[in-house]
Protein backbone atom coordinates (compact mmCIF):
# COMPACT_ATOMS: atom_id res chain seq x y z
CA UNK A 1 0.00 0.00 0.00
CA UNK A 2 1.33 3.44 -0.95
CA UNK A 3 2.09 5.63 2.04
CA UNK A 4 0.36 8.99 2.44
CA UNK A 5 2.60 12.04 2.28
CA UNK A 6 2.20 13.75 5.65
CA UNK A 7 3.03 17.28 4.66
CA UNK A 8 1.54 20.55 3.50
CA UNK A 9 2.89 22.63 0.63
CA UNK A 10 2.67 26.41 0.86
CA UNK A 11 2.88 28.28 -2.44
CA UNK A 12 3.77 31.98 -2.33
CA UNK A 13 3.12 33.84 -5.60
CA UNK A 14 3.80 37.35 -6.85
CA UNK A 15 0.42 38.09 -8.43
CA UNK A 16 0.15 40.27 -11.55
CA UNK A 17 -2.98 42.05 -10.30
CA UNK A 18 -3.83 45.48 -8.90
CA UNK A 19 -4.57 43.95 -5.51
CA UNK A 20 -1.25 42.11 -5.62
CA UNK A 21 0.60 45.38 -6.20
CA UNK A 22 -1.42 46.99 -3.41
CA UNK A 23 -0.38 44.27 -0.95
CA UNK A 24 3.31 44.65 -1.82
CA UNK A 25 3.03 48.44 -1.50
CA UNK A 26 1.56 48.36 2.03
CA UNK A 27 3.66 45.41 3.24
CA UNK A 28 7.26 46.15 2.18
CA UNK A 29 8.43 42.93 3.87
CA UNK A 30 6.19 40.85 1.58
CA UNK A 31 7.81 39.92 -1.73
CA UNK A 32 4.75 37.88 -2.60
CA UNK A 33 1.07 38.81 -2.62
CA UNK A 34 -0.84 35.52 -2.48
CA UNK A 35 -0.63 32.27 -0.52
CA UNK A 36 -2.08 28.91 -1.53
CA UNK A 37 -1.90 25.60 0.30
CA UNK A 38 -1.43 22.35 -1.60
CA UNK A 39 -1.66 18.73 -0.55
CA UNK A 40 0.87 17.56 -3.13
CA UNK A 41 4.02 18.78 -4.80
CA UNK A 42 2.38 18.63 -8.24
CA UNK A 43 0.04 21.45 -7.14
CA UNK A 44 -3.08 19.56 -8.15
CA UNK A 45 -5.03 19.79 -4.87
CA UNK A 46 -4.56 23.51 -4.07
CA UNK A 47 -6.82 25.54 -1.78
CA UNK A 48 -7.02 29.14 -0.67
CA UNK A 49 -9.36 31.96 0.26
CA UNK A 50 -9.37 34.04 -2.88
CA UNK A 51 -11.48 35.50 -5.69
CA UNK A 52 -13.69 32.96 -7.46
CA UNK A 53 -13.47 34.69 -10.84
CA UNK A 54 -10.58 36.66 -12.27
CA UNK A 55 -12.72 39.71 -13.18
CA UNK A 56 -14.48 39.77 -9.80
CA UNK A 57 -11.84 40.48 -7.12
CA UNK A 58 -14.38 40.62 -4.28
CA UNK A 59 -16.22 37.38 -5.03
CA UNK A 60 -13.98 35.84 -2.41
CA UNK A 61 -14.32 32.62 -0.49
CA UNK A 62 -12.88 29.13 -0.18
CA UNK A 63 -11.48 28.16 -3.58
CA UNK A 64 -9.83 25.23 -5.24
CA UNK A 65 -7.10 26.90 -7.27
CA UNK A 66 -4.95 25.76 -10.18
CA UNK A 67 -1.52 27.14 -11.11
CA UNK A 68 -2.85 28.38 -14.47
CA UNK A 69 -5.13 30.80 -12.58
CA UNK A 70 -2.03 32.84 -11.76
CA UNK A 71 -0.78 33.14 -15.36
CA UNK A 72 -2.88 36.18 -16.26
CA UNK A 73 -2.58 36.93 -19.96
CA UNK A 74 -0.03 34.12 -20.19
CA UNK A 75 2.52 36.15 -18.20
CA UNK A 76 4.91 34.25 -15.99
CA UNK A 77 5.43 35.15 -12.33
CA UNK A 78 7.74 34.35 -9.45
CA UNK A 79 6.74 31.74 -6.87
CA UNK A 80 8.20 30.12 -3.80
CA UNK A 81 7.16 26.66 -2.66
CA UNK A 82 7.66 25.41 0.90
CA UNK A 83 7.15 21.84 2.05
CA UNK A 84 6.22 21.49 5.73
CA UNK A 85 6.33 18.00 7.21
CA UNK A 86 3.56 17.28 9.70
CA UNK A 87 3.02 14.80 12.50
CA UNK A 88 0.15 12.35 12.10
CA UNK A 89 -2.03 14.40 14.46
CA UNK A 90 -1.22 17.68 12.72
CA UNK A 91 -1.90 16.17 9.29
CA UNK A 92 -5.29 14.84 10.38
CA UNK A 93 -6.12 18.24 11.89
CA UNK A 94 -5.25 19.96 8.58
CA UNK A 95 -7.41 17.51 6.63
CA UNK A 96 -10.35 18.02 9.01
CA UNK A 97 -10.10 21.79 8.62
CA UNK A 98 -9.98 21.59 4.83
CA UNK A 99 -12.89 19.16 4.79
CA UNK A 100 -14.87 21.57 6.99
CA UNK A 101 -14.32 24.27 4.36
CA UNK A 102 -15.36 21.93 1.56
CA UNK A 103 -18.48 20.80 3.37
CA UNK A 104 -19.54 24.33 4.31
CA UNK A 105 -18.21 26.10 1.23
CA UNK A 106 -21.21 28.41 0.87
CA UNK A 107 -20.54 29.73 4.38
CA UNK A 108 -16.82 30.38 3.84
CA UNK A 109 -16.10 34.09 3.26
CA UNK A 110 -13.04 36.06 2.24
CA UNK A 111 -12.33 38.26 5.28
CA UNK A 112 -12.20 41.64 3.56
CA UNK A 113 -12.33 43.41 6.94
CA UNK A 114 -9.18 41.67 8.14
CA UNK A 115 -7.42 42.41 4.82
CA UNK A 116 -8.13 46.14 5.17
CA UNK A 117 -7.19 46.18 8.87
CA UNK A 118 -3.81 44.46 8.49
CA UNK A 119 -1.90 47.51 7.11
CA UNK A 120 -2.83 49.28 10.35
CA UNK A 121 -1.58 46.35 12.46
CA UNK A 122 -5.12 45.46 13.49
CA UNK A 123 -7.03 42.19 13.11
CA UNK A 124 -10.73 41.54 12.52
CA UNK A 125 -11.31 37.84 13.00
CA UNK A 126 -14.55 36.00 12.32
CA UNK A 127 -15.59 32.39 12.24
CA UNK A 128 -15.21 30.75 8.82
CA UNK A 129 -13.78 33.92 7.29
CA UNK A 130 -10.12 34.15 6.24
CA UNK A 131 -7.64 35.90 4.03
CA UNK A 132 -5.27 33.72 2.01
CA UNK A 133 -2.41 34.14 4.50
CA UNK A 134 -4.68 33.76 7.54
CA UNK A 135 -6.01 30.46 6.18
CA UNK A 136 -2.53 29.04 5.54
CA UNK A 137 -1.34 30.12 8.98
CA UNK A 138 -4.47 28.65 10.56
CA UNK A 139 -3.84 25.26 8.97
CA UNK A 140 -0.29 25.35 10.34
CA UNK A 141 -1.42 26.55 13.80
CA UNK A 142 0.54 29.78 13.31
CA UNK A 143 -2.38 32.19 12.93
CA UNK A 144 -1.71 34.00 16.21
CA UNK A 145 1.86 34.80 15.15
CA UNK A 146 1.47 35.79 11.49
CA UNK A 147 0.30 39.25 10.43
CA UNK A 148 1.45 39.40 6.80
CA UNK A 149 2.51 37.24 3.86
CA UNK A 150 6.11 38.31 4.45
CA UNK A 151 5.93 37.15 8.07
CA UNK A 152 4.69 33.71 7.01
CA UNK A 153 7.34 33.46 4.31
CA UNK A 154 10.07 34.21 6.84
CA UNK A 155 8.77 31.57 9.23
CA UNK A 156 8.72 28.96 6.46
CA UNK A 157 11.92 29.97 4.68
CA UNK A 158 13.85 26.91 5.89
CA UNK A 159 11.24 24.65 4.27
CA UNK A 160 11.71 26.08 0.77
CA UNK A 161 11.97 23.44 -1.97
CA UNK A 162 11.60 25.66 -5.04
CA UNK A 163 11.87 29.33 -5.92
CA UNK A 164 11.60 30.74 -9.42
CA UNK A 165 9.36 30.67 -12.49
CA UNK A 166 5.82 29.30 -12.11
CA UNK A 167 5.72 28.33 -15.79
CA UNK A 168 8.91 26.31 -15.39
CA UNK A 169 7.49 24.52 -12.35
CA UNK A 170 4.20 23.76 -14.13
CA UNK A 171 6.13 22.22 -17.03
CA UNK A 172 8.33 20.21 -14.66
CA UNK A 173 5.45 18.62 -12.72
CA UNK A 174 2.86 18.56 -15.51
CA UNK A 175 0.23 20.56 -13.61
CA UNK A 176 -3.05 20.73 -15.53
CA UNK A 177 -6.39 22.54 -15.27
CA UNK A 178 -9.80 20.87 -15.79
CA UNK A 179 -11.47 21.64 -19.11
CA UNK A 180 -14.61 22.94 -17.37
CA UNK A 181 -12.69 25.45 -15.22
CA UNK A 182 -14.48 28.82 -15.51
CA UNK A 183 -12.09 31.07 -13.59
CA UNK A 184 -11.36 33.28 -16.61
CA UNK A 185 -14.95 33.44 -17.92
CA UNK A 186 -15.87 37.12 -17.83
CA UNK A 187 -19.06 38.20 -16.05
CA UNK A 188 -18.70 41.97 -16.34
CA UNK A 189 -18.50 44.95 -13.93
CA UNK A 190 -22.15 44.72 -12.84
CA UNK A 191 -21.67 41.17 -11.57
CA UNK A 192 -18.41 42.20 -9.88
CA UNK A 193 -20.17 45.06 -8.07
CA UNK A 194 -22.95 42.70 -7.02
CA UNK A 195 -20.36 40.27 -5.64
CA UNK A 196 -18.79 43.05 -3.55
CA UNK A 197 -22.15 44.07 -2.08
CA UNK A 198 -23.01 40.45 -1.30
CA UNK A 199 -19.68 39.80 0.42
CA UNK A 200 -19.87 43.04 2.40
CA UNK A 201 -23.41 42.26 3.56
CA UNK A 202 -22.51 38.75 4.71
CA UNK A 203 -19.40 39.97 6.55
CA UNK A 204 -21.32 42.77 8.27
CA UNK A 205 -24.00 40.39 9.51
CA UNK A 206 -21.48 37.86 10.72
CA UNK A 207 -19.38 40.50 12.46
CA UNK A 208 -22.34 41.69 14.46
CA UNK A 209 -24.10 38.39 15.09
CA UNK A 210 -21.30 35.89 15.83
CA UNK A 211 -18.43 35.63 18.26
CA UNK A 212 -15.05 36.42 16.75
CA UNK A 213 -12.78 33.47 16.03
CA UNK A 214 -9.82 33.15 18.39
Amino acid sequence: MESVERCLYILFSRQNTKIGRFIRLFFPNSRYSHVTVALDGNLYAMYSFSRKRHDSPFSGGFMREYPAHFLIGGRDLAVKLCRVELSDDAYLRVMRRIEHCRTHQSRMLYNLYDAFALPFRRRVRMRDAYTCVDFAAYLLDMDARVDSIGALEQRLNRFCVYEGSLKAYIEAVGATTPEDDDYFVRRGPVAAARDLVTLQTKLWRRFHNEAARV
